[in-house]
């Protein structure tokens, strides 16, 4: 009988040593898995944060049609100022109520395959000069009327201005202040030799470099300043 219940006992415990080994395997298993899992996470976020930098580099914005407007309402009303100074009872003349603000457009594109063009744009250069003489014109023909009435004689008009101006010199006051007054604004071959150019790009740690030339560089969507030798440029994107 002891036999019988000894041989019974090690049956039971025969059976029940399978069940032990299954329990631990499969903690094993949900163990690699979160292992497995945490991985996978690790490089998914360090392969974003990879990505979201090389988008986001500043440099990946610089590409695109950029253009500034240069400003010359400050000399070209000192100019004017200066000569109608010279003039005789030209001093109560204020430029400022004649000249408009004068400004001349410079174009920049920066291509995707590293290479760069710059330009003046003509048509505001012309569009400038033309606004600069054209009140300096009506100041001088003021002048000019200012100056008859203190002699003793009647003029009241522009036009009449105009016509004595012609008949005196030979040519219109137009012509004559381009010939003879002061130079208002550079000439369009200086602005060229400065700004119009083309060659290679690149950009790193924060410096654009344009053929060799160093130029410090901040940036947003809409808005580029570049630092240089030469001062100071602000340039704002075009949607061209």
């Amino acid at each position: 009988m002891d036999n019988d219940l000894k041989y019974l006992m090690d049956e039971i415990r025969a059976d029940q040593k399978p069940v032990k080994p299954k329990r631990k395997k499969k903690k094993r298993r949900r163990g690699g898995f979160l292992t497995l899992f945490l991985i996978v996470l690790l490089m998914v976020v360090v392969a974003g944060g990879a990505l979201f930098w090389w988008i986001g580099r500043p440099e990946r914005k610089l590409p695109g049609h950029w253009q500034r407007n240069v400003d010359f309402t400050a000399s070209g009303r000192m100019y004017a100022r200066e000569w109608l100074m010279a003039a005789e009872g030209g001093a109560d003349y204020d430029p400022a109520v004649y000249i408009p603000e004068l400004s001349v457009t410079v174009e920049l594109v920066l291509a995707e395959d590293g290479t760069w063009s710059g330009r003046v744009d003509e048509d505001s250069y012309n569009e400038a000069v033309q606004k600069a003489y054209r009140g300096l014109e009506e100041a001088f023909e003021d002048l000019l009327i200012a100056r008859v009435q203190a002699s003793g004689r009647e003029m009241e008009s522009r036009e009449e201005a105009a016509q004595s101006i012609a008949e005196t010199i030979g040519m219109s006051c137009a012509e004559y202040l381009r010939t003879y007054g002061p130079k208002l604004l550079p000439d369009l071959e200086e602005l060229q030799a400065q700004y119009n150019g083309s060659g290679s790009w690149s950009a790193e740690k924060g410096v654009l470099l344009r053929d060799g030339s160093g130029e410090a560089y901040l940036i947003n969507t809409d808005l580029l300043v570049l630092s240089g030798t030469e001062g100071t440029e602000v340039y704002y994107r075009n949607a061209q």
